[in-house]
């Protein structure tokens, strides 16, 4: 910011010189929060709110990967691998998104979602469980189309936990995207690692929040990596 402590002209100049400072700090925030994938409406909520400085607030997270793709790709093409990938990101992401959720980031064959970050609902683990239901479903109907081509069906593995994160944009100086960070976040990973194909395992947090709407399975308590009590 430029001090206005000049004559009238180098004044007038120097306003100009931080209004066009704050449009370029607006224009970042706005190419982060569009990086996303997000919708103008949900890009101007981010922005109003001030999510995008980091925040805590209670998030549900999911996680998926696919099972046994280190196997599957070593038998395809690079350019095989990428067609099957996108294919298959493109319908889940659909499925997160139906459902009011945001993509966070794909990791190699990893999808993460979040449900009450940028935006919250009072109803996000429910929102959460049921994306991971639709992307079961939809899983079904691209093994169809996969079969029917020859090719082999893609097997996933979901986790889901809601807990208290960090919110907000971070990363380098010249690189920043949003995201959620902490101990809940982790948990979610690992319940998605521990996931069999075709499984959704969703934590005791998250179940308390979703047992009047959705069917669940009691299993039994599993260790899961950096945590030091067995998770229900």
């Amino acid at each position: 910011t430029v001090s206005q402590t000049f004559p009238d002209e180098l004044g007038d100049l120097s306003a100009s010189f931080n209004e066009m400072i704050e449009d370029l700090e607006e224009k970042e925030k706005m190419q982060s929060v569009l990086h996303m994938g997000l919708g103008k409406e949900i890009a101007g909520a981010m922005l109003q709110s001030g999510a995008l400085g980091g925040e805590e607030r209670k998030v549900t997270m999911l996680f998926s990967d696919l099972r046994g793709f280190t196997a599957m790709s070593e038998k395809l093409t690079p350019h095989q691998v990428i067609n099957m990938l996108n294919e298959y990101m493109t319908r889940m992401t659909t499925c997160i998104e139906e459902e009011g959720g945001v993509v966070d980031k794909y990791v190699g064959d990893e999808i993460m979602a979040l449900f009450g970050a940028p935006v919250a609902h009072p109803d996000d683990a429910v929102r959460a469980v049921r994306a991971a239901m639709r992307k079961r479903e939809a899983l079904k109907g691209l093994n169809v189309e996969r079969v029917k081509r020859g090719e082999a069906e893609v097997k996933v593995g979901q986790g889901i936990n809601t807990g208290r994160v960090v919110a907000g944009n971070m990363g380098s100086e010249n690189r920043r995207n949003y995201t959620v960070i902490g101990s809940a976040c982790n948990l979610a990973a690992r319940l998605c690692s521990n996931a069999a194909a075709g499984q959704i395992l969703i934590s005791e947090s998250t179940y308390q929040e979703v047992k009047d709407v959705i069917p669940t399975r009691k299993l039994d308590p599993i260790r899961v990596k950096n945590v030091a009590e067995p998770v229900q």
